[in-house]
């Protein structure tokens, strides 16, 4: 359980700072009614803080790994990134994102890159999973990232989640599924609703709810 991982360690691997960027901007997307936060004026990076220019540069990393042969994206997705960051730095009051949310948004970035999962590959944004295992939970992330952190206020096995809130559910984890390549079995997602604790059923709701995990995944497939 100690320190990193030295495997980890690699060319595809995403620094913590550059997963930061990824909530900073993605929560920019969710607080924005057009499909890219404004450029405010503070959006020059010479304006941001010194820790999110070295979030801004970690993330120039990613994306110039990632997108090698697109320089024009790279130069346009910093602008936009450095924007998001002073788009949400300037709130008076601080946003919040939950896990899901960030994830079905990740998949509008990461259409609008052109990015796909390559088998090994890192790719920018990261999934929110990537964010748990770096800070140990979701609102450990949100904490890192200067976010405001996500309360939930109901007692333990008191959730309740509609129809709608179920195939969104499955529907986003067999998303994630894609973007790792990785099957959607039942027990992947048992893993996954433990990572998204409180934000989505819990694999054996699922299963009752849906009367088989085989009828789950038929519902929204």
């Amino acid at each position: 359980m100690g320190g990193v991982n030295a495997v980890s360690a690699d060319r595809s691997h995403t620094s913590s700072l550059a997963v930061l960027g990824a909530l900073l901007f993605v929560t920019a997307r969710s607080l924005d009614s057009s499909d890219t936060p404004g450029t405010p004026a503070s959006a020059d990076p010479a304006k941001l803080s010194p820790i999110d220019r070295e979030t801004l540069a970690e993330v120039e990393t990613a994306l110039t790994s990632q997108l090698e042969d697109s320089e024009s994206t790279v130069t346009s997705t910093l602008a936009e990134v450095a924007a998001a960051i002073a788009f949400v730095r300037g709130r008076a009051e601080v946003p919040s994102l939950t896990a899901s949310r960030y994830d079905a948004l990740r998949k509008t970035v990461l259409g609008s890159l052109g990015a796909t999962s390559a088998q090994g590959a890192t790719i920018w944004p990261p999934t929110s999973q990537t964010a748990v295992q770096r800070f140990g939970s979701w609102n450990e992330a949100l904490k890192a990232a200067g976010l405001a952190t996500n309360k939930v206020g109901r007692a333990k096995g008191q959730l309740r989640f509609d129809e709608a809130a179920y195939d969104r559910a499955i529907a986003e984890f067999l998303a994630d599924c894609e973007s790792q390549g990785v099957g959607a079995t039942y027990k992947a997602y048992t893993e996954y609703a433990a990572e998204h604790k409180g934000e989505v059923p819990s694999a054996a709701a699922v299963r009752k709810f849906y009367g088989s995990w085989n009828a789950a995944l038929a519902a929204v497939g």
